[in-house]
């Protein structure tokens, strides 16, 4: 499975969906007072030492969850049968579904950051790392375009036989 080009497409939504849990998806800046780093995991005060404010723990599990579904998806393997190979389904499905939950993941993530400036009558300014679902959304379909190859492929095998 590794050895197929989407199995690096989903090495790469992997990739840029790990980074989120380390770089800042936005700032919220406070006129006359504090900044805010809005991160998936967390909301942090931007001073000498960095204070912690709160968990952000929806985005965090679902951040989570699309970042080991495109790991599965890679390594997902079935014993081979004489048709079109059961794995290559089960992983355009698990690619589907990791989809929605990058999109869910944006668009939660676009929420919260505007639901917590609004909170705090803030502006705020989002960071490149906000983007990296929408790549991740990219990757992935670019691997549901390479496995549905793979499928057309093993189809036009199997009339041969």
């Amino acid at each position: 499975m590794i050895q197929r080009i989407q199995s690096l497409f989903l090495l790469g939504t992997a990739i840029v969906t790990g980074l989120m849990f380390f770089t800042p998806v936005a700032t919220i800046v406070v006129p006359n007072n504090f900044t805010y780093e809005f991160f998936t995991s967390k909301v942090v005060q931007i001073s000498e030492p960095a204070e912690f404010i709160a968990w952000n723990w929806v985005s965090l599990i679902l951040n989570t969850i699309v970042t080991l579904l495109a790991v599965v998806t890679i390594f997902v393997r079935q014993k081979k049968t004489k048709t079109v190979k059961p794995t290559l389904f089960l992983q355009l499905r698990l690619c589907i579904v990791n989809l929605v939950f990058q999109l869910g993941l944006f668009i939660l993530m676009w929420l919260q950051v505007r639901q917590r400036s609004q909170e705090l009558d803030a502006e705020w300014f989002p960071h490149i790392s906000f983007i990296f679902p929408i790549v991740g959304i990219i990757f992935t379909w670019l691997a549901i375009r390479g496995i549905i190859k793979d499928i057309a492929l093993l189809k036009s095998f199997d009339r041969i036989r």
